[in-house]
């Protein structure tokens, strides 16, 4: 491996060197609304052997966020190598988990437009999770599918919220106890309440002010009728940051995820929890 920055200025951790990549690693890229990110997964080891990050201008038109799109795609020459899986996340907020027992296919613009509105079009996809017993249907861009066709061919396209939420029922099941854990991105966070292999509850959340997190969770918790639960949290935050002093404030009980709960990760990387999408060991599988 080498360490060293991408045509962007970026700093990338553990970065492969073509030479030492073998026909059975998996390309991972994942896109968010803030930034786009590659990793490339030893499906054997079941380890992450690279990782490229890159922050996109929230500000960015769709014309604008294609073209930065199909540069980071075309200038990482990595990615063209013929990786034995290529796979897509998508972390953007539409996306709903629907019980296994009313799930309809032909319903799944209906799913999605009665929880976010229909303003872009787009094509939905669905992926279902037996262990939970639901399905998660989620839409992604017209635009985004055209590139990934030319860029990416044979690429599946997945949602990262998926791989969350199957995070946090496996340390419901391990513990054998409910689980409420919020996940943080730039803006806004999800959150997901398993008790015991049961999904309760899943949404995202945009704020506009640290206090609003907590008065998420907070509102989020009394419907459930939840006390004195331990919360525990990943993602883009740090101990100064005034996302976690807010919580802090009205949320006493709160702890990290468990790195081995969705380990393994660079060990390089200071702040794994950030990654817990996109370096999630099912994703190896």
């Amino acid at each position: 491996m080498e360490t060293g920055r991408n045509k962007f200025d970026i700093f990338c951790v553990g970065q492969t060197k073509k030479d030492e990549l073998q026909s059975i690693d998996k390309l991972l890229i994942e896109s968010e609304l803030n930034q786009i990110s590659y990793a490339i997964i030893d499906k054997k080891a079941k380890q992450c052997v690279g990782l490229c990050s890159v922050p996109i201008g929230s500000s960015l038109g769709r014309m604008e966020r294609r073209a930065f799109y199909k540069e980071f795609l075309s200038v990482n020459h990595i990615i063209n190598f013929p990786f034995s899986e290529r796979q897509v996340l998508l972390s953007n907020r539409e996306c709903v988990f629907i019980p296994e027992e009313v799930f309809n296919e032909e319903e799944m613009e209906m799913y999605i437009s009665s929880s976010f509105g229909s303003d872009f079009a787009g094509k939905c996809y669905f992926m279902r999770m037996p262990e939970l017993k639901n399905y998660l249907v989620f839409k992604v861009p017209e635009w985004l599918i055209k590139l990934y066709d030319e860029q990416l061919s044979g690429a599946s396209i997945k949602h990262a919220s998926a791989y969350l939420v199957e995070s946090v029922y496996r340390l419901s099941r391990q513990l054998n106890e409910l689980v409420v854990h919020a996940h943080f991105k730039r803006a806004s966070f999800e959150l997901v309440i398993v008790e015991k292999g049961k999904l309760l509850f899943y949404n995202s959340f945009t704020y506009q002010t640290s206090e609003d997190i907590a008065y998420f969770i907070m509102y989020a918790l009394k419907q459930w009728g939840i006390e004195d639960s331990k919360i525990s949290i990943s993602g883009l935050l740090d101990t100064t940051s005034d996302e976690l002093h807010w919580l802090r404030k009205y949320l006493t009980n709160i702890i990290s995820f468990p790195d081995d709960a969705f380990s393994p990760y660079p060990a390089s990387l200071e702040n794994p929890s950030s990654y817990i999408n996109l370096l999630n060991p099912s994703l190896c599988e």
